[in-house]
Order: C-alpha cells, then structure tokens, then sequence
C-alpha cells in the first residue's frame, strides 16, 4: 500500500496544483473551494494482505482564502483508545465539516442536509 499511496497523493497533488493555478490565471481563485476527503478509513492492523477498511479518514480543504492547518486533533495510536480495538477514533465528525462549508462557504442552512447542528471548523480567511 505505501508505493501505491505515496504515487497516488503525489498525482493528486500535482492535479490540485495544477487546478488552482488554472483559477488564478481565470482570475477566479478566490471563489473557489476544493473539499478532498476519503471514502473510507483504514484499520490499523495488518490483516495479511494489506489493511482492511476502518471508520477514520482525512480531509483537505483547498483554496485561496483557506487558512492552512490542522483543525482536529490527531488520533491516539495506543491501542487502549482504538475504536472496536482495531480503528483509530475520530476527532471530528464528516458532518461538522459538511456544516462549516455549507454555511461558511455556501450560505447556506446546514441543518437539513446534515440532520442535526454540528460544531464547526474556521477555515476560512475573511474576504
């Protein structure tokens, strides 16, 4: 997994590079935001051939006026905090995220799409 992981990120860095710097030349950047998260997580055990799918993931959140950084805490890697002691638990709720870019970035009332309020993220620079 570490080859194909590292080639893979790689590819993905250079499309969103490449992406942004399009915008910029299209002056239009600043009205752009880029959300990348995973599909699913891994578990932490190896199972033999790999991993297999876990409940953690990752987030990023590209675009001009985002103001770089981690916004979460990173996961506990001792075991005794593992969730069904084999996945890392997660910092932060997918729904929290959706919320911030919905209302923040959209304007729009995330309530109904996310089924409940979430506390929300500041990643956002003032326009």
């Amino acid at each position: 997994e570490v080859p194909n992981h590292e080639r893979l990120l790689t590819e993905l860095s250079g499309a969103l590079r490449d992406f942004m710097a399009d915008l910029r030349e299209h002056d239009a950047s600043e009205e752009v935001m880029v959300y990348v998260f995973t599909e699913f997580g891994r578990r932490i055990a190896d199972n033999g051939s790999g991993t297999d799918h876990g409940s953690g993931g990752g987030a990023f959140i590209v675009g001009e006026r985002v103001v770089g950084g981690l916004y979460s805490e990173y996961p506990s890697l001792d075991p005794a905090d593992w969730a069904n002691g084999e996945d890392l638990a997660h910092t932060i709720d997918f729904r929290s995220i959706y919320a911030t870019l919905l209302e923040q970035w959209m304007s729009i009332d995330s309530t109904e799409i996310v089924r409940g309020k979430y506390e929300q993220i500041n990643p956002f620079a003032a326009a």
